[in-house]
């Protein structure tokens, strides 16, 4: 289901191959992905991989229900095939820790973690959520809803002794998105986006948050 939606949208701009082993499913692929070649193989086999154009492929999508195959299928296109970018789904959470880079994975999808994350972001006024991590964890995205006991509230950006290494990305409020100034001054409820260092989140929160 997800391969097939995913090739949906793809082939409207890019050239797709379809891999799908089991035999049942391809005559309904066939009729929904009429301009999309479809190989019926099993993803796994490096001489299908070659079949399907691996060599040639700029990204290879990884979406099989099984991590196994997952992880499998980018190992062997990231170090066989030397494909440059890798996405990967994670199926079962507990397994996510072995979606990195020493098994080709350049970026893992999860939904439980998006619907998570989606979660935390409706209950966390005043609390830290990372984005995204960046420069090997190094340095992260973060995102903090500025609570109405907040001692940032009422001051401007200018005034605030922010953390080293650390800059506010944009200001959300009233959804609209503000390029930050020396003299915004911060409201309850406005959703701030920074670049920090790892080391410098607590400091950042206990600036912003409660």
């Amino acid at each position: 289901m997800v391969g097939s939606f995913l090739a949906n949208v793809l082939a409207e701009k890019n050239q797709v191959t379809l891999v799908e082993k089991e035999p049942g499913k391809i005559a309904s692929l066939s009729e929904r992905h009429k301009s999309t070649r479809i190989v019926n193989e099993d993803g796994c086999e490096p001489w299908v991989l070659e079949f399907a154009g691996i060599n040639d492929a700029d990204i290879v999508l990884a979406v099989t229900g099984d991590d196994e195959d997952n992880l499998v299928v980018s190992y062997l296109a990231k170090f066989e095939y030397e494909v440059p970018r890798i996405i990967a789904r994670v199926n079962n959470p507990r397994n996510r820790w072995l979606y990195n880079k020493e098994f080709g994975v350049d970026v893992e999808v999860s939904a439980s973690d998006i619907i998570a994350a989606i979660a935390l972001e409706e209950t966390s006024l005043g609390e830290m959520i990372t984005v995204m991590k960046l420069q090997s964890g190094d340095i992260a995205l973060v995102e903090i809803t500025v609570p109405e006991d907040s001692r940032a509230v009422s001051h401007s950006l200018s005034e605030l002794e922010l953390p080293p290494e650390t800059l506010i990305v944009t200001v959300v409020r009233e959804d609209a998105m503000r390029i930050p100034t020396a003299d915004m001054v911060l409201q309850k409820g406005d959703k701030v986006l920074a670049i920090t260092s790892m080391n410098n989140k607590a400091a950042l929160e206990a600036l912003l948050g409660h």
